[in-house]
């Protein structure tokens, strides 16, 4: 399963390929899924609309997608998920 976020420009320095993310979704509340971070965009972007407010959204932002073991198919395509990046990187 594939999860992309956007980091802000000034904390796409404190993210790197293939660093520890832990993920959580509110379907499950006590658990949280292991992933990791498969790819960094090359270039800067608009915050795309559907990210919260438009505050939010007038940032350039850099996507980042993290790859999310999901064996047992707990996870599914659309759920809203938050995502803490580990050993330091942005939460």
């Amino acid at each position: 399963l594939l999860l992309t976020v956007y980091i802000p420009e000034t904390q796409i320095g404190r993210v790197r390929r293939g660093q520890g993310v832990r993920v959580t979704v509110d379907s499950y509340p006590d658990r949280a899924f292991a992933a990791s971070v498969d790819r960094i965009a090359d270039e800067a972007e608009f915050t795309p609309r559907n990210v919260t407010t438009a505050e939010e959204r007038a940032t350039l932002v850099f996507a980042v997608q993290i790859g999310v073991p999901n064996p047992d198919g707990a996870l599914k395509p659309g759920m809203p998920a938050d995502v803490a990046f580990l050993e330091g990187g942005p939460q």
